[in-house]
């Protein structure tokens, strides 16, 4: 009784939001990052278009809305944090343990990006457009200059821009700056090499900064998180105004654009669309439920997912125009095609994005606004990433967070081995490590395999009815029930099966590059880190039959999936509160006991 007691006088304490906001601009830092400007827009223009944004659309209302909906509703009702909201059906409880995993997992590599981020910021400010250039102790006899005298050849010869687009023997100084000089790459990732001393400096500064951000608690982040999310998209903005008008943007706007129906046939398509945002809104990851905790127990929640799913939509578009405008610029300037230009992920944004930037009038100050736009657009993703993984583990250890300056304490130690573990990223060597975490860890079949296990809990063990009354206690009115039963028990269950059968089929060894192939211990430690939050979902259930009595497996089985709940109602009755009266604490704290 007196450990009860000690964890409920825990849980009181926690914090909630100060108005409705709150939720929807930590959920925007959640859902909006790197992938929205890096990814989506190549991967756009790679499937086809217009046509991809067709699949796109099909995976946002029939997939992954509903998911938003189990998470934000769960985190909502319980007041729990993502390792605790399953607990509501104990043979699926350790689906719990998942989230801090993903979490803790992307806490390791996400910052390192953030870090690159940086050091580009810093050499937007202090180093006289030296990528630019191939006069550097950096460069090699292969480099070509960025800023080359258009020599209009009396001869008639290739001029030196052409050499570049047509060779591979060479590289653009831009891509000698980052290979070289940022990353000091090496040829493979059993070659890590020496520690990049810059990169861990500033990889110091982002953990600082994220630490301050979470230390005080949500509350606190909530307060930070309106300015990381609103500056970005103001700079968006303004980088989309400047791409548009250049000259060359509409050949790469078109590219982008351009429908091509035939691409919906291809299953890689949809495949990518699933991709996309199953990582860019962050479901299956327990953000959603750890951060829907913090809300009253009768915020509009549905209103909300619906706004954040249309906003990660527009904002990912919006990326997509500035991305293919400015791209459009770079193949104007190079007198070559959009597809020559066109790349993604880091290629994209620390090589093309900087080659085109560098192109303009006064370039300093556009290559610092777009990746300051970028460093906030990533900040925000980690300082929340961060603040759910203690979340969780509050939750978990609620001993450990009774002391005084608990939090602070806690959050600087988990920020400090977090550090420590991303440091073989901060190598020569380090962006081969991080492609193998960016590639396993929280990304396809480990989100497509726990999706399948929210629908299937949802759907079928837990009863869409029964969830649907939950929503209607906390939403005031009833939802479309026809529409949730079937993406809940069927669609759902269908597309999460699907890719997880068709990932797995088309599974190729990792590879970096157009030609670099990873050892088969670098696989093998991808599939660990992919494994190592699937794993907790069966190891789980095994553990709970264990526990449970019953003379047979099959009565073993039955009582697990019995959904451990609490009535709101029937407390409400016996606190002696009107059905209007909302004392949320009472309430709460009563329901949370059946959940400890």
């Amino acid at each position: 009784m007196d450990d009860l007691k000690d964890k409920k006088e825990v849980q009181v304490q926690k914090q909630t939001y100060k108005n409705n906001f709150d939720y929807i601009f930590n959920l925007l830092g959640v859902m909006i990052g790197f992938s929205n400007v890096w990814r989506f827009p190549y991967i756009c223009y790679k499937n086809g278009g217009g046509s991809f944004l067709f699949a796109y659309l099909i995976f946002a209302i029939f997939m992954i809305l509903p998911l938003i909906l189990i998470e934000s509703a769960l985190g909502q009702y319980t007041g729990r944090s993502a390792v605790k909201v399953w607990k509501i059906i104990p043979l699926i409880s350790g689906m719990g343990f998942a989230s801090p995993i993903i979490m803790f997992l992307c806490n390791v590599y996400y910052p390192v990006l953030l870090t690159w981020t940086l050091r580009w910021i810093v050499a937007s400010v202090t180093e006289n457009l030296s990528w630019t250039r191939c006069d550097n102790t950096w460069n090699t006899n292969s480099c070509i200059p960025l800023f080359i005298e258009n020599e209009v050849n009396i001869t008639g010869s290739k001029n030196r821009t052409d050499l570049y687009i047509n060779s591979t023997t060479v590289q653009s100084s831009v891509e000698e700056f980052w290979n070289n000089r940022i990353l000091g790459m090496t040829d493979e990732i059993e070659n890590l090499g020496e520690m990049k001393y810059d990169l861990l400096i500033c990889h110091a500064v982002i953990w600082i900064l994220a630490y301050f951000a979470v230390w005080k608690g949500i509350q606190w982040t909530s307060k930070i998180v309106y300015f990381t999310v609103s500056l970005p998209f103001a700079m968006l903005i303004v980088v989309f105004v400047r791409g548009v008008t250049l000259d060359g943007a509409q050949d790469g706007i078109d590219l982008y654009l351009s429908p091509n129906i035939t691409k919906l046939t291809d299953v890689e398509v949809w495949r990518d669309a699933a991709d996309q945002i199953l990582f860019s809104v962050g479901v299956c990851a327990g953000g959603i439920a750890t951060l829907g905790q913090y809300n009253k127990f009768n915020h509009n929640f549905l209103r909300d997912s619906i706004f954040l799913i249309v906003a990660n939509a527009v904002i990912s578009f919006l990326a997509g125009f500035a991305t293919f405008s400015i791209l459009g610029f770079l193949a104007y300037s190079k007198n070559t095609t959009v597809e020559e230009v066109a790349n993604s992920g880091p290629g994209l944004v620390f090589v093309a994005y900087p080659t085109a930037l560098s192109l303009l009038p006064l370039p300093q100050v556009w290559c610092a606004l777009f990746f300051v736009m970028l460093l906030l657009l990533g900040f925000d993703s980690q300082f929340v990433y961060h603040e759910t993984f203690i979340a969780c583990m509050k939750d978990q250890f609620p001993r450990f967070f009774r002391i005084k300056w608990a939090n602070e304490i806690w959050v600087g130690v988990a920020a400090a081995v977090l550090f420590i573990l991303s440091l073989p990223m901060l190598t020569m060597g380090g962006i081969y490590v991080l492609n193998i975490f960016n590639s396993y860890a929280v990304t396809g079949w480990c989100l497509y395999f726990i999706s399948l296990v929210e629908f299937i809990a949802i759907g079928w063990i837990y009863g869409v009815d029964r969830f649907c009354d939950k929503m209607k206690l906390m939403l005031g009115f009833d939802v479309s029930r026809i529409l949730l039963k079937i993406c809940w028990k069927f669609v759902g269950p269908a597309l999460s099966t699907a890719l997880i059968v068709y990932s797995l089929s088309s599974y190729r060894p990792l590879t970096f590059g157009r030609s670099y192939v990873y050892p088969a211990w670098a696989d093998a430690l991808g599939w660990m880190t992919a494994l190592s939050s699937m794993l907790t979902i069966p190891i789980g259930a095994v553990y709970v039959l264990y526990r449970t009595e019953g003379a047979t497996l099959w009565e073993k089985l039955r009582k697990s999936i019995q959904v451990r709940d609490c009535c709101r109602e029937e407390i409400k009755n016996e606190l002696n509160l009107k059905t209007s009266d909302s004392r949320d604490n009472d309430i709460n704290n009563r329901c949370k006991e059946s959940l400890l």
